[in-house]
C-alpha cells in the first residue's frame, strides 16, 4: 500500500478477498484504478451477481452519500488497485466540485436503474426465463455503451452468460442454442470475431423476440428446465 494521504490512498486487494458485505456501515468510497470487482446482492437467501465494475468506476459511494448502510457485497474478480478515500474527503469534494458531483449523482441514477432491472430479472424463478431476460439487459447495455443499432457484439463466455444469469452453464446453452436455431444469435467466431462471446444479429428484433415481458418466454421457451 502507497499511502498519499490520511484521506485517501492507494491499496492492492487479491481476486477473491471481500472490499464490504451487504448491510455494512460504509465509511469509504474506491475508485477503480485496475482490475475488475463484482458487485453482489443476497436476494431470498440466494446471491446474484448485478454488475461488474472496472477501472475508472466508484464503488461504495451511495452508502456514504444518503448515509445508508451498504445495499450489496463487492468482491475482487480480479487482482485490483483501489484508490481509497475516507467518506469525508469524498463528500468534502462532492460539494465543492461540480463537475465531481454532476459525475457521481448521474452514475448513482444509473447505478439505481441497473441495479432494479437486474433484481427484477432475478426474480424469474424460471431458469430459462432468468437467462433470456438477462440476455436481453445485457445486449440493451451494449447498445446504449456504443450507442449503435443493429448487430450487437456480447463480449461473454458462455460460462459469463450463465453467472450473470445465475442460472447453470447447461440451461444457459439450451437457451442459447434455441436463440441460434431462430437466427437470433452467433457464436462471435462464427462470424470472425477474435474473442469469446456471441453476435445479436438483429438487436430491436431480438428485444422484441426476448420481450421486456414475460409473454415471449412464455410463447419460445415453454420447455423449462
Amino acid at each position: 500500500m502507497t499511502e498519499a494521504s490520511e484521506s485517501y490512498f492507494l491499496k492492492d486487494y487479491a481476486a477473491g478477498e471481500v472490499l464490504f458485505r451487504q448491510g455494512d456501515v460504509g465509511s469509504r468510497v474506491y475508485a477503480v484504478q485496475s482490475g475488475e470487482v463484482e458487485v453482489r446482492r443476497e436476494i431470498k437467501g440466494e446471491e446474484f451477481l448485478l454488475n461488474i465494475v472496472g477501472a475508472g468506476d466508484f464503488l461504495g459511494e451511495m452508502a456514504i452519500v444518503n448515509g445508508r448502510p451498504r445495499s450489496a457485497s463487492a468482491v475482487m474478480r480480479t487482482d485490483v488497485t483501489l484508490l481509497v478515500m475516507e467518506g469525508s474527503f469524498f463528500m468534502e469534494l462532492f460539494h465543492n466540485d461540480p463537475e465531481i458531483a454532476s459525475r457521481v449523482a448521474r452514475t448513482m441514477s444509473q447505478r439505481l436503474d441497473h441495479s432494479n432491472r437486474w433484481v427484477e430479472t432475478f426474480m424469474f424463478e424460471k431458469p430459462d426465463e432468468r437467462m433470456v431476460h438477462s440476455l436481453s439487459l445485457l445486449v440493451e447495455e451494449q447498445i446504449a455503451e456504443r450507442q449503435h443499432r443493429g448487430a450487437v457484439y456480447v463480449p461473454m463466455t458462455m460460462r459469463e452468460l450463465a453467472e450473470r444469469a445465475h442460472v447453470s452453464r447447461e440451461q444457459a446453452i439450451d437457451v442459447v442454442e434455441r436463440l441460434a436455431d431462430d437466427g437470433l444469435i452467433t457464436s462471435a467466431s462464427a462470424v470472425d470475431i477474435d474473442g469469446p462471446g456471441y453476435v445479436v444479429a438483429e438487436a430491436e428484433l431480438l428485444l422484441n423476440y426476448l420481450g421486456v415481458s414475460a409473454h415471449g418466454t412464455e410463447h419460445h421457451f415453454a420447455g423449462n428446465v
